[in-house]
C-alpha cells in the first residue's frame, strides 16, 4: 500500500527533475565559426549573408527571448581549420566552401549544410603587373601560388582542366592570400588564384588579371553554405530553425538594392576596399549571389565537387549529396517571411526555373 502512494510523489519529482535536465540542455551559447578572416586577423569577412548576420546580430535578435547567445570566431586556417574545429566539436555551425565541407564530410563529420551562402564566387588568376604573361599557357613551368584545402583548390584544378592544363604543369606552391598578394608584390612568385583581393592588387599597380573563372563557365565558380553539425540539429532542431531565419531575413536585407551601400560598408570592415568588392561582384546581383536557397544549381554544384575531388584523389571516401543537404529549414524561413518571389529556384545549368 505504501509503495502504492509513493508512486505519484516519485512520478511528479521524477517529472520535475526531467524538466530541469530539458532545460539544462538548451544551450546557453551557440559557437559560430567563419573560414575566413580580414587583413591582419580581424574578425570580419569580405563576403557572406553570414558575416553580415554577425555584425548586424540578427541570429543574436532571434535567440534573444531564449536567452542563448552567440560566439563568434574567424579562422585564418580557413576551411582545413574549420573542419578540425568541427571534428573536436568546438563549432555548432559554420560557414564555408565547398571543397573543405565535402572533404570533412568524406572524413567522417557529422553536419548537414542548411542554408546557401555565396554563389558563383570567382578565381582570378594575377600575375604581377609588368609580367609577359597573358594567358595560363605563358606561366606553365612557373612559381604559381594556390591556398590548398580551401574551395579555391578545386576550382582551379577545374579551370586547369577545361584548358587542357594539370596542376604538375606548374610549380605551385602552397599559400594563403595574404602572403600569396605580398610575394605577388615582392615577384617572388609568377602568379596567383585569388578572390576579391585581385581587385585591390589590379588598382594599386602590383598584378594585373589575366584569368577570371566566372567569366568564361559558370561551373568553374565555387560555393558556399552554412552547415551544422549533425547532433545539435538532431537535439535543437527549433533552435537551427531561429539561426537559419535570422540568415534569411539577412539575405532579404542584402537582396534588397537600397541595402547595397550599406552592405559593402560592413563588408569592407575586413580591410578589402568598397570598390575592389564591387569590382569582384562584377554583374551578378547580390540576391543571386546571396539567395539562401539549397536548389537544383547548388545540389548539382556539391555533386560536382564530390565527383571531381575523388578524381583528383582529395577524398577518402563518398558523400551523399541529397541525404547531406536540408533544405527545410530554408523554405520553411523563406514561406513564413512571404519571400517566395525574392530568390527564383536555379536548375543545375543555372537558369531560373520557371514553376
Amino acid at each position: 500500500m505504501k509503495h502504492k502512494l509513493l508512486l505519484p510523489l516519485v512520478a511528479a519529482l521524477a517529472s520535475g527533475w526531467l524538466g530541469i535536465a530539458s532545460a539544462a540542455e538548451q544551450p546557453q551559447v551557440i559557437r559560430f565559426g567563419l573560414a575566413t578572416v580580414g587583413k591582419g586577423g580581424i574578425p570580419f569577412a569580405s563576403s557572406s549573408v553570414t558575416s553580415l548576420a554577425h555584425q548586424r546580430q540578427a541570429i543574436e535578435k532571434e535567440l534573444e527571448a531564449d536567452g542563448i547567445k552567440v560566439e563568434w570566431t574567424y579562422f585564418k586556417g580557413a576551411g582545413p581549420a574549420v573542419n578540425e574545429a568541427l571534428a573536436n566539436k568546438q563549432l555548432d555551425f559554420a560557414w564555408q566552401g565547398d571543397l573543405p565541407a565535402v572533404i570533412g564530410k568524406a572524413g567522417g563529420l557529422n553536419t548537414r549544410l542548411i542554408a546557401a551562402d555565396g554563389l558563383l564566387a570567382s578565381n582570378y588568376l594575377v600575375v604581377p603587373a609588368d609580367s609577359p604573361a597573358k594567358s595560363l599557357d605563358d606561366l606553365k613551368g612557373k612559381k604559381v601560388a594556390q591556398f590548398k584545402g580551401t574551395n579555391l583548390q578545386l576550382a582551379t584544378a577545374r579551370t586547369l582542366k577545361r584548358e587542357g592544363l594539370q596542376d604538375r604543369d606548374f610549380r605551385t606552391i602552397n599559400m594563403d592570400f595574404p602572403t600569396a598578394a605580398a610575394a605577388l608584390a615582392s615577384r617572388d612568385i609568377d602568379g596567383a588564384w585569388l578572390s576579391s583581393t585581385a581587385f585591390e592588387l589590379q588598382k594599386n599597380g602590383v598584378g594585373r588579371i589575366i584569368y577570371d573563372t566566372r567569366a568564361v563557365d559558370a561551373r568553374l565558380t565555387r560555393q558556399t553554405h552554412v552547415l551544422v553539425d549533425g547532433d545539435f540539429e538532431q537535439q535543437h532542431p527549433e533552435i537551427v530553425q531561429k539561426v537559419v531565419n535570422g540568415l534569411v531575413k539577412t539575405a532579404a536585407w542584402v537582396s534588397a538594392p537600397e541595402n547595397d551601400d550599406a552592405a559593402f560598408a560592413l563588408w569592407a570592415k575586413s580591410g578589402t576596399p568598397v570598390d575592389s568588392l564591387r569590382a569582384e561582384q562584377g554583374d551578378l546581383t547580390l540576391a543571386r549571389r546571396y539567395s539562401p536557397r539549397l536548389d537544383e544549381f547548388f545540389v548539382d554544384r556539391y555533386r560536382a565537387t564530390v565527383a571531381e575531388s575523388k578524381e583528383l584523389g582529395l577524398l577518402r571516401g563518398d558523400v551523399n549529396v541529397t541525404g547531406w543537404v536540408e533544405p527545410k529549414y530554408v523554405d520553411t524561413a523563406i514561406a513564413q517571411l512571404g519571400l517566395q518571389q525574392l530568390w527564383p529556384q536555379y536548375d543545375a545549368a543555372n537558369q531560373p526555373l520557371t514553376r
